[in-house]
């Protein structure tokens, strides 16, 4: 039975406590119950905290490089399935922003290897919430016959055991040697900013609803009966409502009432909560509008990188390294944030001039960095025969006429990528030998 037709047809359940389930409960007073993440995303600046870092993993492209002995470091393409298109028919950022919520919420997030490659490594998987799975190791005297090894880490979905090699499982902060993470559901929905922020919503829904009146009519005549006041509010009503001009007599007033300043306080107490969110989700102050929001010394750039050092990196890296260990040794899987750090156009060239003026870039590495296709061999030729004649007549116009190796070099360095030719070896002709009369000639005896 293949794992679609496991979990469509059995209700998910968690028959291990290892792992703190988090189920819906009443989180109000509304008698909401069921609530995804306790209703939690209902909480406006945690909505944009948990989609903000789940985009942001999701949304950029992930990569593998495989390093091998005495070779350089190669990309592999194209890109593994597994990190393409983790759980087809889904897209890449569906199923990643998925994990990222469930890592965030509940602090961990989990799939069951669903394929395998002719090698047995993972090219697909099935997520699951990570509040309906449970893990154990398993102990030294369990009942025989048992498949699993003592000390061996064992997850249970949907009534089946499933060995840790089955499943991908990225852990949030957690103690030593612990079988799970910790999420931010488990440490501020009872008793903390989640719960406060909730508690707060519900107040200003009261205030809304059932609090103060928009304002207040006043009869000065003392023999006026319910009746008439009630058929003036009624002619009051139906006049805002049709923003037509209300009709009242001189005994009868209006005054506009609004909240006192005691509820008025609320707006700076949902400040606070929005920087204590900030704070839960490790946002840079002033993302998601709480105290100090101005920045006033930083930039896109600055804010870019601030979010990638300070809030990111550590999620990045437990997704890579955990995504790691689904291919062979000697692969790293890394995501790209060139998009994320990506500077403006002025800001690029700039590096790029840099670049090509010292020699560590090429032109065809620029026009990759901007997207644009290659300049071949002949396309090159033609343009260091343009710049040749170009720095000859030069040359010639003030008087001097540089050199075939200085003219290569200043190509080169225009990107011209003009080979050195091998230097020139003269072989010395040997000079034949002549007979030398002798100086001393003896004459020769009988």
């Amino acid at each position: 039975m293949g794992l679609g037709k496991l979990f469509s047809r059995t209700a998910l359940t968690n028959r291990i406590t290892e792992f703190a389930v988090i189920d819906g409960v009443k989180v109000d007073g509304s008698g909401m119950i069921g609530a995804r993440y306790q209703g939690a995303m209902r909480i406006p600046g945690a909505w944009r905290a948990a989609n903000l870092l789940a985009d942001l993993v999701g949304g950029v492209p992930w990569d593998a490089y495989r390093q091998r002995a005495g070779k350089p470091i190669e990309k592999l393409d194209p890109t593994p399935p597994l990190l393409e298109q983790p759980a087809p028919p889904d897209t890449r950022i569906t199923t990643l922003s998925s994990w990222m919520l469930d890592y965030l919420w509940n602090g961990n997030a989990i799939s069951i290897v669903a394929a395998r490659d002719a090698y047995g490594y993972p090219t697909a998987a099935l997520p699951l919430p990570a509040g309906q799975v449970g893990v154990r190791r398993v102990g030294m005297n369990e009942g025989l016959p048992t498949p699993w090894s003592p000390g061996e880490i064992v997850y249970s979905v949907a009534g089946r055991e499933f060995s840790w090699r089955d499943v991908i499982h990225v852990k949030g902060p957690c103690e030593p040697g612990a079988l799970r993470g910790m999420g931010v559901l488990e440490h501020h929905m009872v008793g903390g900013a989640l719960g406060l922020s909730l508690e707060q919503m519900h107040q200003a829904n009261q205030l809304a609803e059932h609090g103060v009146p928009t304002g207040m009519l006043t009869s000065e005549d003392p023999d006026v009966t319910l009746e008439e006041l009630e058929a003036n509010k009624l002619a009051w009503v139906k006049a805002q409502r049709d923003r037509s001009i209300a009709a009242v007599n001189k005994a009868i007033t209006f005054q506009p009432l609004s909240w006192k300043p005691d509820e008025m306080q609320m707006v700076e107490s949902r400040r606070y909560t929005l920087t204590d969110l900030e704070n839960i989700f490790g946002l840079p102050v002033g993302w998601l509008g709480g105290m100090n929001s101005a920045r006033q010394y930083s930039n896109i750039e600055q804010d870019a990188v601030n979010l990638i050092k300070f809030s990111l990196r550590g999620h990045l890296e437990r997704f890579e390294q955990t995504l790691s260990l689904m291919f062979p040794r000697g692969t790293r899987v890394k995501a790209d944030l060139d998009d994320i750090l990506r500077a403006d156009t002025l800001t690029r060239y700039q590096a790029y001039a840099i670049g090509l003026a010292n020699g560590f870039l090429e032109t065809n590495e620029v026009r990759d960095g901007e997207g644009r296709p290659p300049i071949s061999a002949s396309d090159n030729l033609g343009d260091a025969r343009n710049i040749a004649e170009m720095v000859q007549k030069v040359y010639l116009g003030v008087g001097t006429v540089i050199t075939e190796d200085e003219a290569r070099e200043i190509l080169n360095a225009a990107g011209a990528g003009l080979k050195i030719p091998a230097p020139k070896i003269t072989v010395p002709v040997p000079v034949p030998l002549k007979a030398v009369p002798d100086a001393n000639p003896q004459e020769e005896t009988a």
